[in-house]
């Protein structure tokens, strides 16, 4: 069984048609049927159901889960063996809140950029209970997240915390109070408006506010706020110039922990960049040894 066949057999699995991912291997549609073939014959079992489109057979279905995990790991192998010779290079695949990837990931992969130019990124955007397992599973080198891992098989090291603000729009005037008699108070859900209740007195020193849950999506939020249409409490990294904060909470932090297999040797570059981030945050807290 060959990566090439392995590859073919991934390309229609993507583009749905042999002749579609003929194009995209840059190979021409007979080439590749054969390719299959082969990789049917090795194999010993029919991949594909074949009539005017192409859908997986469940030996199929079950190769190409195979696949989406083998095919980081080869990538892993290559980037770890061309650094050898080349200095540092490969693709990192964090897992990572798309929030802190837009607000807080930036500047920090523009620093690491500037000392190791070969190194490239592939972000897999996910919540907090989807990074875990992507990271046991291998599909990510690391994850960042908003609180420590459930799995006592992945190690947690705490970066860093961000205070929460309340914001609105860069040109309203007033306090807390005012905000929150004239606009309606975005929250990311249920579970946001009992923490504001249980650990602020936002609500108590308040008149009664008009609570809207639009979407559990910080980023979406803070565009909703900044266009004027309310207000929330959001974590101090998306503070801007079209924001104006209102109020800040400083015991009420967001925590961001950094997430990896302890008993897995990590690509170079991820490690160099784990190293990085470390100390970019002053390894701002506690590490918590994984196990079994």
């Amino acid at each position: 069984m060959e990566i090439r066949a392995l590859q073919a057999f991934l390309a229609v699995t993507r583009a749905g048609s042999f002749s579609k991912a003929a194009d995209e291997e840059s190979v021409s549609q007979p080439a590749l049927s054969l390719t299959i073939q082969a990789l049917e014959r090795d194999l010993g079992c029919r991949l594909f159901h074949r009539g005017r489109g192409v859908s997986l057979t469940p030996a199929g279905e079950r190769l190409r889960a195979h696949c989406q995990h083998l095919m980081p790991w080869l990538e892993d192998i290559r980037d770890d063996l061309a650094q050898v010779e080349g200095g540092l290079k490969g693709t990192i695949r964090p897992g990572v809140l798309e929030s802190l990837l837009l607000y807080v990931m930036p500047g920090l992969l523009a620093r690491f950029a500037g000392k190791h130019p070969a190194v490239t990124f592939q972000f897999v955007m996910k919540e907090t209970a989807d990074i875990e397992p992507a990271v046991l599973a291998g599909d990510c080198h690391f994850g960042l997240v908003s609180r420590p891992p459930v799995s006592r098989r992945l190690e947690e090291i705490r970066l860093t915390g961000f205070p929460h603000v309340l914001v609105t729009a860069a040109g309203h005037r007033g306090g807390a109070a005012r905000l929150l008699r004239e606009r309606p108070l975005f929250v990311l859900g249920d579970w946001q408006q009992e923490v504001l209740r249980e650990r602020t007195d936002l609500f108590a020193k308040s008149p009664p506010a008009t609570v809207l849950r639009p979407i559990n999506h910080v980023a979406v939020v803070r565009q909703l706020v900044a266009r004027g249409l309310g207000a929330a409490v959001l974590p101090a990294y998306v503070k801007g110039p079209d924001l104006r904060v209102v109020r800040a909470f400083p015991d009420l932090q967001m925590s961001v922990f950094l997430v990896r297999k302890p008993d897995r040797r990590p690509l170079a570059a991820a490690e160099r960049f784990m190293e990085f981030l470390l100390g970019e945050f002053g390894q701002g807290g506690k590490r918590r040894p994984g196990g079994a």
